[in-house]
């Protein structure tokens, strides 16, 4: 397929190159007539106008890097799509990679997203302060990072969730049915600070109403190595109900329950992050602490567009998490 060009639009309309040009990017002296025949002949002809040679005019590329760690989880194809819907909306395109949980490549996108004069980034960062990560802020492209922080760089504005909230309402509603004991699986934390503060948040709620006792926490690792050992060992303490604090462990939890004959919602109640559509599918439907995914996605590119497009100084924000019981947490026994 060969694109059409401006010297196509300019030989059917029987204008010049420089006519056609002035038509097209409203510049210069042109009458009303041939300005509406040469945006008819374009039109006609399927012109695209060229974004670099746009660019190389404006400096403007109105292309946003956006980088997640895996687009086939659910929540970061949620959290995905309301980041780029909203900067559709305010005439950006987005160039979406994804990083595996894995720095090197999270680098390697980051380098590639530079060459293409991006005007600036959307990330969910991967581990601490990189070499790339450093790279954006020390030639300042505009940068906010989304669901994730990282410790040492707090001159980069973060919109994320504040555990806190969903976490005691979930952790009450399991005390309001007779459970006494929790255990907590809390995914692949060594590598991020999120899935930290969410524990230490479990942990400071859950002592209140539980008692250190009580609490049984275990963490995985982003390999997703079966979380049914662990599911096995709590149980083995008398733990029958369960939060995720990674809703990808849920997820596979979930499955091997099922092998083992478990039933969710009787034999065992079961609570995890992010409100996933599979979650609302299941029957029983997966009661869970919703970070607001859409609310976080939205914040995050309007945070940026403020940067971008405004010139103001963004601060970071937080995203209240939602207890939302469903069918999956039962009476103790």
């Amino acid at each position: 397929m060969a694109y059409v060009t401006i010297r196509d639009v300019a030989q059917r309309s029987g204008t010049s190159v420089s006519t056609v040009s002035r038509a097209l990017n409203n510049r210069g002296r042109i009458s009303r007539e041939t300005k509406a025949l040469v945006e008819k002949t374009a039109h006609e002809l399927g012109y695209i106008p060229d974004s670099r040679a746009q660019a190389m005019r404006s400096t403007r590329t109105r292309l946003v890097g956006l980088l997640v760690p895996d687009i086939r989880n659910p929540y970061f194809a949620d959290l995905a799509y309301a980041i780029q819907d909203t900067l559709f909306d305010a005439g950006y395109c987005t160039s979406i990679g994804t990083s595996s949980e894995d720095s090197v490549k999270q680098d390697a996108y980051i380098m590639n997203m530079l060459s293409q004069h991006i005007d600036g980034a959307i990330i969910v960062p991967r581990g601490g302060k990189s070499k790339a990560l450093k790279a954006l802020v020390d030639i300042s492209v505009p940068m906010v990072f989304v669901d994730r922080h990282v410790n040492d760089m707090p001159e980069v504005p973060v919109v994320d969730s504040d555990p806190s909230e969903g976490l005691l309402k979930a952790l009450t509603d399991l005390h309001s049915r007779g459970f006494r004991k929790v255990g907590y699986i809390s995914g692949p934390i060594l590598d991020s600070p999120t899935l930290q503060e969410r524990e230490y948040a479990f942990r400071s709620a859950g002592r209140a109403l539980f008692g250190e006792d009580n609490l049984f926490v275990e963490s995985t690792s982003f390999g997703h190595v079966s979380c049914l050992s662990v599911i096995r060992k709590m149980r083995g303490s008398g733990v029958n109900a369960f939060i995720f604090g990674y809703s990808q462990d849920a997820v596979q939890a979930i499955s091997a329950l099922g092998y083992q004959g478990l039933a969710i919602g009787k034999d065992i109640s079961l609570i995890s992050f992010d409100d996933l559509e599979m979650f609302r599918l299941m029957t029983p439907n997966i009661s869970v602490i919703s970070q607001q995914v859409h609310v976080i996605g939205s914040l995050g590119a309007q945070l940026f567009l403020d940067i971008v497009e405004r010139g103001r100084k963004a601060g970071s924000q937080r995203v209240e998490t939602v207890y939302i019981p469903r069918g999956s947490v039962g009476e103790a026994r």
